[in-house]
C-alpha cells in the first residue's frame, strides 16, 4: 500500500496537468498542419484530463 496517498494524488494532479498541456500543444500543431483527426484526438485527451483533474482534486 502507498505510504502517503495524498502525495501520490498530488503527483497525479501534476502529471494530469502536464499531459493536458502537451495534448493542447500537439492539437494546435495538428490544426496548423491541417491534421484534423489528430487535433480531434488531442482535444479528447485534453478534455479527459480536465475531468480527471477535477475528480482527483476532490480526493485531496
Amino acid at each position: 500500500m502507498v505510504k502517503d496517498p495524498k502525495k501520490v494524488i498530488r503527483m497525479l494532479l501534476v502529471l494530469c496537468i502536464v499531459i493536458g498541456l502537451a495534448a493542447v500543444a500537439v492539437g494546435v500543431v495538428a490544426v496548423y498542419k491541417e491534421e484534423y483527426i489528430i487535433a480531434a484526438g488531442m482535444l479528447f485527451v485534453a478534455i479527459w484530463q480536465v475531468i480527471n483533474f477535477y475528480k482527483w482534486k476532490k480526493l485531496v
